[in-house]
């Protein structure tokens, strides 16, 4: 699934490197983003109901919020409700948006930052 992500952002040309959690080099350029994939949850009142979680963490220079708020936007065009496949033997999903987070500053890497959460949803078996 995490394949499946990486290539819809790297295909929208917008980042200059998209990276797993905790694995960006201090002074990377930017802008970038961060999948950080989350484990599954049951659905309530659905005891066949499962989803399961992920982020996506826009990562831009502290100048303005106007490039990260277009990134957003061209993350949730890339991902939400649009199928993705994986695996062999092929499978296939289709991430729902959830919501974006409010706008935030990392004082460690001096950088503005957006967090993109969606669901992927599913059932138990």
């Amino acid at each position: 699934m995490r394949r499946a992500i990486y290539t819809e952002l790297v295909d929208t040309g917008k980042f200059k490197a998209v990276y797993q959690p905790y694995t960006a080099q201090e002074g990377c350029e930017t802008p970038y983003a961060v999948i950080k994939m989350y484990g599954d949850d049951g659905v309530p009142d659905n005891f066949k109901g499962q989803k399961e979680g992920f982020s996506i963490f826009i990562y831009t220079d502290p100048d303005s919020y106007v490039l990260i708020d277009s990134l957003v936007m061209a993350v949730r065009e890339a991902l939400d409700k649009v199928l993705l496949v994986y695996d062999s033997p092929v499978r296939y999903f289709r991430p729902e948006y959830i919501k974006t987070t409010e706008d935030a500053f990392d004082d460690r890497k001096n950088l503005f930052v957006k967090r993109v959460d969606f669901n992927i949803p599913g059932i138990r078996i």
